[in-house]
């Protein structure tokens, strides 16, 4: 036995920490929540392509929304391939369709990276809990916590990626190019996913120009990408992948006549000096408590300014892999700056910064100071400060899970009797492939979703309030039933002529009416 605790005590340890956070986070109470809260119009998106995929039978190359876009809901996105929802779906099909299962997915493939990249910190320091500690405390941004165990695609992009520097790390320490094509083979894959994770890919052809133009030796007793014609070709299946998956959804959404999603930059010089100010104080306002505990974060950014002033200190290939990885967040941020105004989840992409500025300045410790390492205050304080950033991070889900909060409040919690909301719909006759139109939801998917029913929302007004003239072209385009979720709803004077036929209501919240009399009287009318 305790052979066997000495033999795998580094996973073991793993899995009992981050086993420990996740419940501390009380993920296993989140397990059964739907898409919900902030963002819950981008997960709803997620989601409901998994879904769809289920339903559907399976063909990966017909991804779909329930909201109906150009008709029928048809949409991908060129930075975003729809592999990960395929993936669920498929498990779906095994154990049903729960929406734990694509929380779980999610969070296991990006514990998966967290582990491989644990591995390299104990390789290179021989200290369990520091290996443990540097990824320990990156499940305590809430920005990864929350969205770890979520529905967005870009985690489990990251958590590819990390496997990914995992085997570049195995072709650095070996100089075996099989390593170095698993390295590409999950650099793409990550960049499928979401293609804004191929940060760590351009980091490594960057290594590889700086090395190939003698700007610096990599390693000291020889180069470390000797095979230049091999490398080349592995850099270019990277591109080659990436572009053939491009031209596939550009092809795909113009034949669908649909263009959802972001497929293009939103970069900081688009914008004039006013809106640049106040996007900037909603990021330091609104989101930077998101990113880390402030104590952390600042921290961090001292630890990574020393590193940058005392190049001679580091590993040549570690430190430019940083300035690499610094310069890649930072083009990142001002590439995609108009999208922090609102979406926190895209400073997940600059993520792996952290990571390699903790790295570097423990490897610098263990090399000049290791008898640091063993201090009982020096582990005692790690210890204090990853407990005291958990809670931290603890209370930002607590926060944005309670229902009093605004993005919580904003949504009728009806809808989260999903099961018997689907049921309720059932009864009344109403299949899957009807389509409908529900209000109020300014997003695509959020209510559509939890109905499981295809059609449109007020996201076709642009945000504006369902009105008559949308109401009887919606009707034209085969919308056969009206859903309200807000009993405001049936006050409005535009609306109240097509709520002749109601079909029912699931607990006096969520009211069902039947419009197809009226595209009846409109083909009478058109015939007489």
């Amino acid at each position: 036995m305790k052979h066997f605790l000495k033999k795998y005590r580094h996973p073991l340890l793993f899995v009992v920490v981050f086993s420990g956070i996740c419940l501390y986070y009380n993920f296993h109470e989140i397990y059964q929540f739907g898409p919900r809260s902030f963002h819950q119009w981008r997960q709803s998106d997620s989601a409901s392509t998994a879904f769809n995929y289920y339903q559907d039978g399976l063909n990966f190359f017909k991804p779909r929304v329930h909201y109906a876009m150009g008709g029928e809901g048809y949409v991908t996105g060129a930075g975003e391939s729809p592999i990960f929802y395929y993936y669920v779906a498929i498990f779906y099909t095994i154990f049903g369709p729960e929406d734990g299962i694509f929380r779980l997915l999610s969070l296991l493939i990006l514990l998966a990276g967290f582990y491989y990249l644990s591995k390299i910190i104990l390789e290179q320091t021989l200290d369990l809990l520091v290996s443990i500690f540097v990824t320990a405390i990156l499940m305590t941004s809430p920005v990864i916590a929350y969205y770890s165990f979520n529905f967005t695609p870009n985690i489990p992009a990251q958590g590819i990626a990390m496997i990914g520097i995992w085997f570049f790390y195995l072709f650095y320490q070996k100089s075996q190019l099989k390593f170095f094509y698993w390295s590409m083979f999950f650099c793409a894959f990550a960049g499928l996913l979401k293609i804004s994770a191929l940060i760590p890919f351009f980091v490594i052809l960057g290594l590889w120009l700086v090395e190939v133009l003698n700007i610096i030796k990599l390693k000291k007793e020889k180069k470390l990408f000797a095979q230049n014609g091999k490398t080349i070709l592995a850099f270019l299946m990277v591109f080659v992948i990436i572009f053939l998956w491009k031209s596939f959804a550009d092809y795909y959404n113009e034949i669908h006549q649909t263009n959802y999603f972001l497929s293009k930059i939103r970069p900081i010089w688009s914008l004039d000096e006013t809106a640049r100010q106040q996007i900037w104080d909603k990021i330091i306002t609104n989101r930077f408590a998101s990113f880390f505990n402030p104590i952390t974060f600042w921290t961090i950014v001292v630890v990574g300014c020393l590193i940058i002033v005392t190049p001679r200190k580091h590993n040549r290939a570690l430190y430019f892999a940083f300035l690499l990885t610094l310069a890649g967040s930072i083009s990142f941020f001002l590439l995609m700056f108009k999208q922090f105004e609102v979406h926190d989840y895209y400073a997940i992409e600059m993520m792996l910064l952290p990571i390699i500025i903790l790295c570097m300045a423990f490897f610098y410790t263990k090399k000049r100071y290791s008898f640091i390492l063993k201090k009982w205050w020096f582990r005692g304080l790690l210890l204090a400060a990853l407990a005291y950033n958990i809670n931290y991070a603890k209370s930002h889900i607590n926060s944005i899970y309670d229902q009093k909060n605004y993005y919580m409040s904003h949504f009728n919690s009806i809808f989260y009797k999903k099961k018997e909301l689907q049921h309720f719909i059932k009864t009344l006759g109403i299949q899957s492939s009807d389509k409908v139109i529900s209000a109020p939801d300014w997003s695509p998917n959020k209510t559509l979703y939890y109905l499981n029913l295809r059609g449109w929302t007020e996201y076709f007004l642009g945000g504006n309030q369902l009105n008559s003239l949308v109401m009887e072209y919606l009707i034209a385009s085969n919308a056969r039933y009206l859903i309200l979720n807000d009993k405001k709803y049936l006050e409005i004077e535009d609306l109240k002529p097509y709520l002749d036929y109601p079909l029912g209501a699931f607990e006096n919240s969520i009211f069902v009416f039947d419009i197809r009399p009226y595209k009846l009287k409109e083909i009478e009318i058109i015939t007489n």
